[in-house]
């Protein structure tokens, strides 16, 4: 069977087309794993986020689908999926995805085992974090400390930092960047996982509000300028990598992540929304920082 199969292309570009025009720019040796990836945690995703459905149900749910990715055999998880969870979704793409959830459980099959390994790790690791969301909130409007926000944003997005890199070296060796960097790449990494996540908790700070809900126990300026560094630090580790392509990949979110964070602190309320202007700007730089290699 072909790695990855076909549903993941076509599922990806009718759920997520700027994240597919995104991924064409990976070397082919990462694209299936790091596509794949992203719909089995966008279809978790959905279900964690599907309002219509109590924590209880979708604790509940998340769970079956944890153990089915890790390769256990979970009895009814289709028929959940397709008849509770699905209907539930407003995004027609999402529900198609729930539907077809399955088939990405079979494409997981199709990988070697070292990738199979990194998959299901991160996986795990994200569905924890949801799972995570869901009873915290029953309990609490906010979270305690600083370092719960740093737990979480690490388990829902710094873990994919770590995929990422971990995925790089499995596929390409050093043609991803220089053995001898493995674990700085790592760290690096993770912080930019988590920096991308704490722009999105920004971001949405007045939205969780009205559902309850801060994911900050302190001022925000603080995390506005953690995000900051951590972009710097993804900026750093996309242009150590070894291909154009992958520094590309890679350096454009923290490009266009700066560029949230200037209009986040030139914002005092609402949701900020970058002009498609902006973000072609944000390409064309990328595409001049990663004409080099960092050394």
């Amino acid at each position: 069977m072909k790695q990855g199969t076909d549903v993941t292309g076509e599922l990806l570009k009718a759920v997520s087309r700027s994240f597919y025009l995104t991924i064409r720019f990976l070397p082919r040796e990462m694209r299936p794993a790091v596509a794949l990836g992203y719909m089995l945690a966008r279809a978790t995703d959905s279900v964690a986020d599907t309002s219509l459905a109590d924590e209880l149900a979708r604790a509940r749910v998340l769970s079956m689908m944890a153990e089915a990715i890790a390769g256990g055999e979970v009895e009814g998880l289709s028929s959940v999926l397709s008849n509770e969870m699905a209907p539930a979704q407003q995004n027609p793409a999402e529900r198609t995805l729930l539907e077809r959830f399955g088939e990405c459980l079979d494409a997981l099959q199709t990988f070697p085992e070292s990738q199979l390994i990194l998959l299901r790790k991160v996986l795990s690791t994200i569905i924890n974090g949801q799972l995570w969301d869901i009873s915290y909130f029953r309990e609490h409007a906010s979270v305690d400390s600083d370092e719960e926000t740093k737990r979480y944003a690490y388990s829902v997005a710094g873990c994919v930092g770590e995929f990422w890199t971990e995925l790089g070296y499995a596929t390409m060796g050093e043609q991803f960047c220089v053995e001898s960097r493995k674990d700085l790449m790592r760290q690096a990494g993770i912080r930019y996982g988590i920096g991308l996540q704490l722009i999105n908790i920004l971001r949405d700070c007045e939205e969780d509000a009205a559902r309850g809900r801060s994911y900050l126990s302190s001022e925000p300026q603080k995390w506005l300028n953690r995000a900051e560094r951590y972009m710097d630090d993804g900026i750093d580790y996309s242009l150590r990598l070894g291909t154009f392509r992958l520094r590309f990949a890679s350096v454009l979110p923290a490009l266009i992540g700066k560029e949230t964070l200037r209009l986040l602190r030139g914002q005092a309320k609402g949701r900020v929304k970058i002009p498609r202007r902006r973000v072609y700007a944000c390409m064309l730089r990328a595409v001049f920082r990663c004409l080099h290699r960092k050394a």
